[in-house]
């Protein structure tokens, strides 16, 4: 696989179904989506998109995850937080390409861009100054619900790959980052906007400027990391995604 891009693999399927690629929040180990999909069933990977060479702004991580597609053909992009603008970016960059691999989306917990998600510049400085004190309490943040046993040591040192400066760079490219001209070139991929609605970081109104410019919004009654706290649910989205967008290929004769 590519060098350009931490990978970590997940869980094991059968070759000729899609791959699912996860791409997660800033500090979510890119593991945390592994209880959903053992049930799902699938080939899972999940990407380490904050390690790594430079650059670390969104466009840059987004030009490197469609590297990773070319390398594994037929995929469904997951994102989640930070990692759902990155998905959404290497769609369509894959979607103007000759052959595109992505097949579907799953976008959580997150939106179309910063606006209403609070101060970004007083979180960038809590992340270069309180550095890495930071990671509990990001954490407490990020779940709604009590941490699964088998993912407590991920969330608690993933933190440990990455480094204070590269997660303020990514927040920065987030907070310059806003999809909503770009949503209608994703309109032919199946895609599921999933926003928990415990979520203290994101509101219901962030799920819907995503799901306005694509369809097919579902709520799930969670907190900011929904592949977590409801693994059963999320693989029951994700295989809705990976089965309608198996059919929309079957039409095209893919």
């Amino acid at each position: 696989m590519t060098q350009a891009i931490a990978t970590f693999h997940l869980s094991h399927g059968p070759k000729t179904r899609p791959t699912l690629i996860f791409l997660p929040g800033a500090l979510i180990p890119p593991n945390a989506i592994a209880p959903a999909t053992r049930i799902v069933k699938l080939r899972a990977i999940g990407v380490g998109w904050l390690e790594g060479a430079a650059p670390h702004d969104l466009h840059s991580v987004a030009a490197r995850v469609v590297i990773l597609l070319r390398e594994l053909g037929p995929t469904v992009l997951i994102g989640h937080s930070v990692g759902t603008p990155i998905a959404a970016l290497a769609a369509a960059i894959d979607l103007r390409s000759t052959k595109s691999n992505v097949v579907g989306l799953v976008l959580s917990n997150s939106g179309a861009n910063t606006k209403g998600h609070g101060d970004v510049e007083s979180v960038i400085e809590r992340v270069l100054q309180t550095w890495p004190p930071l990671w509990k309490a990001m954490t407490e943040r990020s779940l709604g619900s009590v941490c699964p046993a088998e993912l407590v040591d991920s969330f608690m040192t993933y933190p440990r790959r990455v480094t204070a400066e590269v997660t303020a760079e990514s927040l920065r490219s987030l907070q310059q980052t806003d999809l909503t001209s770009m949503l209608s070139e994703l309109s032919s991929l199946p895609t599921a906007v999933v926003h928990g609605s415990r979520d203290p970081a994101r509101t219901l109104s962030h799920a819907q400027s995503l799901s306005n410019g694509i369809s097919g919004s579902r709520l799930l009654e969670t907190g900011h990391t929904s592949c977590v706290e409801a693994p059963d649910e999320f693989a029951k989205v994700i295989r809705s995604v990976v089965e309608q967008g198996l059919k929309a290929g079957a039409g095209r004769g893919d």
